[in-house]
């Protein structure tokens, strides 16, 4: 198909604003070719009212991702790129590991974006097995997102053929995968369970957010993803990534994709033929040594201590009241003066709790944050917000049966609260649930397709009514032949 000087400007500027995709005048061919494509698995007839239909759809429509896959290269395979495995396996995994056993925390958190048919996310969680002899005590989340929703039903699937092994070691492909025929292999049903594959657009905003559960992350590979984006959505996509990871935490991209102005103020980090971008730890925010020990803040969050665990603010210790001297006829005693009144710190506000926790919550400090929402729910049980951040904070913690209870909890106060449905929705999906998956997702659709797609939703910074509806509709279409959305 060869379009027109103004269909092809048409297309590109369509494909920019909605995917984030980048076609200049030297790529036109790959442009045309991908709308094709998209062409011919529609059922209209010409690129102009395919052109049309495709600017009539909304952002989350699953056509979008389908187009997706056709204008990029969706070619990956298990342990692609060695020198990037050697030095996760080597270097930034073990110490990960090492921190977290220090900290005694045994959980790690890594997301594959722009995860395709699932051999990135799926070599990790090999990865991982190999190297937590105790892995069954750990909590580990591997997220994977792509936008093609047929993509991340074949990944759910894992099966695979051998060309998706060409750069495996055989004792790999013997030791985790069982033969289905001839030239089908499939992923031991163990480690497909350790990955959650959810329809994600990296281009659109929404993310880091924790009822996408895409918030906290230790380790974030999106490799051969930004080489695609237009600038402007390759700056907006790092600097999303880069407020996803915990301080700290890695971001991993292609050696095409590197360099210090897009990924700046991520530190780069060389290893044996790979360069991996580090997120310094939180550094001083202005509170002295003195301050933390005295439970004022957190010089390396620079978080408040609310006082949890050391009483309620305003507890006074009790001292025997003073005994005065006998008074003395002949000489003239000065009464004693009382004691100075040492102010105490304001009582804070449920909502000043629940903005420490989310706050606590994005830099990974999960055990604090679920304190912080405890204390607030313990002054008002009758928050459905609180219930929410609680339930995410749970699932990001892998405590599902208490993200649940959290879960129900919220939606018994707030019936019409999206959030909360599309939360329980994601979780009962991963659990293989699906008929009440799909019902909560149908129900935060029916909540939200009336109304407003550009109001926020409350207590997740940066993500839209019309964001959420869009993942919503996206879920359903990834569940569409009872396929669940987690492993």
């Amino acid at each position: 198909m060869r379009l027109s000087n103004e269909l092809c400007h048409r297309a590109r500027s369509l494909v920019a604003d909605r995917l984030g995709l980048d076609f200049p005048e030297a790529r036109r061919a790959d442009l045309e070719q991908g709308l094709l494509r998209g062409l011919r698995a529609s059922s209209l007839a010409a690129p102009e009212a395919y052109l049309a239909w495709l600017g009539a759809l909304p952002d989350g429509s699953p056509e979008w991702g389908r187009l997706a896959g056709h204008l990029t290269v969706g070619e990956t395979y298990f342990f692609r790129d060695r020198a990037t495995f050697e030095a996760l396996e080597q270097h930034v995994l073990p110490t990960l590991i090492a921190i977290r056993r220090a900290e005694g925390v045994l959980r790690l958190r890594l997301w594959s974006a722009g995860c395709a048919t699932g051999e990135e996310p799926y070599s990790l969680a090999i990865l991982l097995h190999r190297l937590l002899l105790d892995h069954p005590d750990w909590v580990l989340t591997i997220l994977a997102t792509d936008i093609n929703p047929e993509v991340l039903e074949t990944a759910r699937r894992g099966r695979y053929r051998p060309w998706s092994f060409r750069e495996t070691p055989a004792w790999i492909r013997d030791r985790y995968f069982h033969s289905r025929g001839p030239d089908t292999f499939e992923l031991d049903a163990g480690i497909r369970r350790t990955v959650t594959f959810a329809p994600l657009n990296l281009a659109e905003d929404g993310y880091p957010a924790v009822v996408t559960n895409t918030s906290a992350m230790d380790l974030v590979l999106c490799r051969n993803v930004l080489m695609y984006f237009t600038q402007g959505a390759q700056r907006a996509t790092v600097a999303r990534l880069r407020r996803a990871l915990v301080p700290g935490g890695w971001l991993v991209v292609s050696p095409a994709e590197g360099s210090a102005d897009l990924l700046g103020p991520l530190v780069p980090a060389t290893f044996p033929g790979a360069i991996f971008y580090r997120k310094e730890p939180a550094g001083d925010q202005g509170l002295g040594v003195g301050d933390w020990e005295l439970g004022i803040g957190d010089p390396g969050t620079g978080v408040r201590d609310w006082g949890l665990g050391a009483g309620e603010w305003g507890s006074v210790a009790s001292f025997p009241e003073p005994q005065l001297p006998a008074p003395n006829p002949y000489v003239s005693t000065p009464l004693p003066q009382p004691p100075p009144c040492v102010p105490q710190p304001p009582t804070p506000s449920p909502q000043a709790l629940l903005e420490q926790a989310r706050a606590l919550a994005d830099q990974g400090s999960l055990e604090q944050a679920r304190r912080l929402c405890e204390a607030a729910l313990a002054r008002n049980r009758l928050d459905p917000e609180a219930h929410l951040l609680l339930a995410a904070i749970c699932q990001e913690l892998g405590e599902i049966p208490a993200a649940l209870d959290a879960l129900r909890r919220a939606i018994y106060l707030a019936p019409d609260c999206a959030p909360a449905h599309f939360l329980l929705g994601s979780l009962l999906l991963r659990q293989e649930e699906h008929k009440r998956g799909r019902r909560c997702m149908e129900t935060v659709v029916s909540l939200l397709r009336a109304g407003p797609g550009d109001e926020p939703v409350p207590g997740y910074d940066g993500l839209t009514a019309g964001r959420l509806l869009e993942m919503a509709r996206a879920y359903l279409d990834l569940n569409r032949e009872g396929l669940g959305a987690g492993g």
